[in-house]
């Protein structure tokens, strides 16, 4: 190999090593950066071909200058946009050696450069291939641009070309953009919905305030008219005590009064008897003075027989007589007297007899009384603590009313805050641009379809089991559950879920395979029960739970939010989206199953966009 080079060239640089003729362009620098020395190929590609050396590099080297080099190898790039301008250098005591890019390698870098960039044709072979899986890509980026423009502008009703939509990365595009523009709308419908319910919420609160302060302010008065009452028990119960205790003294004085009236009965009895004797000595003495008026007139006939000798006789015969007749008249009076005092002693005898008797009376009624004021004392006594614990009883409830004020306040506050939340979270949603129709997604109108034509051959067959006696319409709409024992997740029996194992799944199954995207198609009653699931779902019970809470799903009651209203709605259809127990991102539609008019559960289907 040898070098080209100008006589003057070879006066300056005949001391400096000679560069072997190469495809490669290469340089000698000096210490001073200058070009001491190139080869053809350098020569070539800077222009070099008359130019006597040495130069300036800095120069045909793109403005380098002895601070771009350091001091052992490197590369070094000029300023600008051509990549193919730079060289690669070492030090080798005396300046540099450098090499300049290959003219291949120059294009092949200015097309790298134009590829990175997003543009430029493309010619060398090397880079073909990538070119082509670039172009390939190509797609995504565009699909990617689209998903983001519609991001940024809170669009969730992604409509992609259908070269985009019909690729995987598009359909799980659409299926996120669709599940969470169903999630927004669900959001948007509840704050519907709560910021309809909020301002009744608040007026019930507010009604609930009203009446409960009423109710406290009417205790208030019953807690006052029961301390009344209390210390009116009080003091009727004191005079109780007063009357109990004069019954008490009046039993004592109708006891001695009783007893007085018997002994003056006995003493008038006594009196009765000595007055029948006194009878009994006057009878005796107007007995004598007859006998004596007898003798006396007796005598006198005698006397005046006796003539002048009885005339003494007759004198005192005749004294004698009046003595008799005034002892008779006397004895008379007497009797007289003492019929009457014996008459008055009876009747007085008769009549504190029956003082007596009558005092005995009052005695066992005071008696009486006074028991009954006794007992009555003690239900008094009993009433008021009755009425004491009424008393704190309303005390209570007074303290409780007080308390339910002071709740009801704080959820006012709340209801406030509640309604501020919901008017954010309406306006937050509100920033999302939905579909306007669910079921302009294919899917979705694909799936309602299939419900609606299920939910009716369901609610004929389970009219013609109860138009056939197959089964009663009680048990039928039944909501009692028997547990089956020893399972987890729990299971259960119902009077229906026989009839259902047999008339369900020639219904049920032909939906759930009747897309490859469909994951469940199954009934429900209003409680969220599966009397019957698809056969894909009722496999042998292995006693694992997390296997049979995916293999073995029938006869189990879904109690989430939406197992919860999925036989419970008669909307004309309802579109769900959630997250299944399994975790599983899922969609549900439902439709209401009839029988005889009567709604008596839900038809859904589960299934995916993607």
């Amino acid at each position: 190999m040898s070098t080209i080079e100008s006589p003057t060239q070879q006066d300056t640089q005949a001391s400096a090593p000679a560069l072997p003729d190469a495809p490669v362009a290469l340089l000698r620098l000096d210490d001073g950066l200058r070009i001491v020395a190139a080869n053809r190929t350098a020569r070539d590609l800077l222009g070099l071909e008359d130019t006597a050396l040495p130069v300036p590099a800095a120069g045909p080297l793109w403005g380098l200058q002895r601070g771009d080099l350091a001091d052992g190898a490197g590369v070094w790039a000029a300023p600008g946009d051509d990549p193919a301008r730079r060289l690669r250098y070492q030090a080798d005591g005396e300046g540099w050696i450098a090499s300049l890019p290959h003219a291949e390698t120059a294009t092949l870098l200015r097309e790298a450069a134009g590829m990175a960039a997003g543009g430029g044709a493309v010619t060398h072979p090397l880079l073909a291939p990538l070119a082509q899986r670039l172009a390939g890509a190509e797609q995504p980026r565009e699909l990617l641009a689209a998903v983001n423009e519609a991001l940024a502008r809170c669009d969730l009703a992604l409509q992609l070309p259908p070269a985009q939509a019909a690729s995987e990365a598009g359909r799980r595009l659409a299926a996120g953009f669709g599940n969470l523009a169903e999630a927004v709308r669900q959001a948007v419908a509840l704050s519907v919905q709560l910021a309809a319910d909020v301002p009744k919420v608040v007026g019930e609160n507010d009604e609930l305030a009203a009446q409960t302060r009423a109710q406290a302010e009417a205790l208030e008065q019953v807690l006052a008219a029961t301390s009344r009452l209390r210390q009116d028990l009080d003091d009727v119960r004191g005079e109780l005590e007063q009357v109990r205790a004069a019954a008490v003294r009046a039993d004592e004085d109708a006891r001695r009064g009783g007893e007085a009236a018997r002994a003056l009965a006995a003493a008038m009895r006594q009196v009765e008897e000595r007055a029948a004797r006194a009878g009994e000595v006057i009878e005796v003495i107007d007995s004598v003075a007859f006998q004596t008026n007898i003798l006396s007139i007796n005598a006198g006939i005698e006397a005046a027989h006796a003539g002048e000798a009885g005339r003494g006789f007759a004198v005192v015969a005749s004294e004698i007589r009046r003595l008799a007749e005034r002892a008779a008249s006397a004895a008379r009076d007497v009797r007289a007297i003492v019929g009457g005092t014996v008459e008055a002693l009876g009747e007085s005898a008769e009549s504190a007899r029956h003082t007596g008797e009558m005092l005995a009376g009052i005695g066992q009624s005071l008696q009486g009384a006074g028991a009954a004021m006794e007992s009555v004392a003690r239900r008094i006594a009993s009433q008021g603590e009755e009425v004491l614990a009424i008393d704190r009883a309303v005390e209570q409830v007074v303290e409780l009313g007080h308390s339910n004020l002071q709740h009801a306040a704080h959820v006012a506050e709340l209801s406030e805050a509640l309604g501020q939340g919901v008017a954010t979270l309406h306006d937050c949603v509100g920033l999302f641009r939905l579909p306007p129709d669910p079921m302009q997604v294919p899917r979705h109108a694909r799936v309602r379809e299939l419900a609606e034509a299920g939910a009716r051959r369901i609610g004929m067959a389970l009219a013609a089991a109860v138009a056939e006696g197959r089964i009663g319409a009680e048990a039928l709409f039944s909501r009692e559950y028997k547990q089956i024992p020893g399972i987890d997740p729990p299971k259960y029996r119902t009077p229906f879920d026989a009839l259902c194992d047999r008339i369900l799944p020639p219904l049920q199954e032909p939906v759930a395979n009747a897309e490859p995207w469909i994951v469940f198609a199954i009934s429900a009653n209003p409680d969220g029960y599966v009397p019957t699931h698809n056969q894909r779902y009722c496999q042998p019970l292995t006693g694992d739970r997390e296997k049979d809470l995916v293999g073995n799903r029938t006869k189990r009651i879904f109690g989430d939010r939406v197992g919860r209203s999925v036989g419970a709605h008669t909307d004309p259809y309802r579109l769900q989206v959630y997250r299944r127990d399994t975790g599983q991102i899922m969609f549900d539609l439902s439709v209401p199953v009839y029988v005889d008019g009567r709604h008596w559960g839900g038809f859904r289907i589960g299934y995916s966009l993607e």
